[in-house]
């Protein structure tokens, strides 16, 4: 580790020499000293940053703060991890599990349509005029609410139907018009392939959903895991998705 590093652990309060020459301004580290840099170091390469680091010391290591960090940092992986395991893999199948979804600030508007392709285009023009907007975009995936319960009963069927195009915005700074989707449990399906699956994914999520004895809380969620943000590089053949329905607990 550079002493630049060093010096900047101590400016950050992160580090207390053991001793310090008055004289040469030279520093003296004892065990104490190493094991909490090679520490923080862990921490780095988490992903983590200095200030989180600060915060796991000045509270003892038991900060709830930095847990809930440290979960929505592992939530992000866990997803990144298994979009690219069912690319990798090819894995034509679905999978089903209870997710915690986050709380979600997004840019929304109401639209009708019936097609995967209807869906695309209003989510591309909400997601350009978002932009146009200056609106401070999160890394969260896009998401489209479908206003429907059809697949509850396994009578899902492509129609023309309501459905809300809602793009993440940064919740530090949302504009007046953004609407906020509090963090909830979700039961979730996984899936892997182009959108000719859509109708078999929904209706084979109600049936889990009626086998599990859940109740809904909410309309489903089709959160695009390839989105805007990946471009044209992923064949739709590649595409990952996945249906998260909101459940009461």
């Amino acid at each position: 580790m550079s002493r630049s590093t060093l010096m900047r652990l101590e400016d950050r309060g992160l580090l207390v020499p053991a001793k310090v020459d008055s004289e040469t301004g030279y520093r003296w580290y004892d065990n104490y000293n190493v094991s909490r840099v090679m520490q923080i170091q862990s921490f780095l390469q988490m992903g983590l940053t200095y200030d989180d680091a600060a915060l796991y010391y000045r509270e003892s290591g038991e900060s709830q703060e930095l847990l809930q960090h440290i979960e929505e940092r592992f939530l992000l992986f866990k997803r990144a991890y298994e979009e690219l395991k069912l690319r990798v893999e090819k894995r034509d199948h679905l999978s089903f599990e209870f997710v915690d979804l986050p709380e979600y600030v997004c840019f929304c508007r109401e639209f009708r349509g019936t097609t995967p392709a209807d869906r695309y285009w209003a989510m591309y023009s909400l997601y350009h005029e978002a932009v146009e907007k200056g609106y401070r975009l999160a890394s969260e995936p896009l998401l489209i609410i479908n206003k429907r319960t059809d697949y509850l009963d396994g009578a899902f069927e492509d129609k023309e139907v309501d459905f809300i195009c809602c793009i993440p915005l940064d919740p530090e700074e949302p504009p007046e018009e953004a609407v906020t989707f509090p963090a909830c449990r979700g039961f979730s399906c996984l899936g892997y392939g182009n959108y000719s699956r859509r109708v078999q994914a929904f209706n084979e999520l109600g049936r889990e959903i009626r086998e599990h004895g859940l109740k809904p809380a909410g309309y489903v969620r089709v959160l695009g895991l390839v989105a805007p943000y990946t471009g044209k590089e992923i064949d739709p053949k590649n595409y990952v998705s996945r249906l998260v329905v909101p459940v009461e607990e």
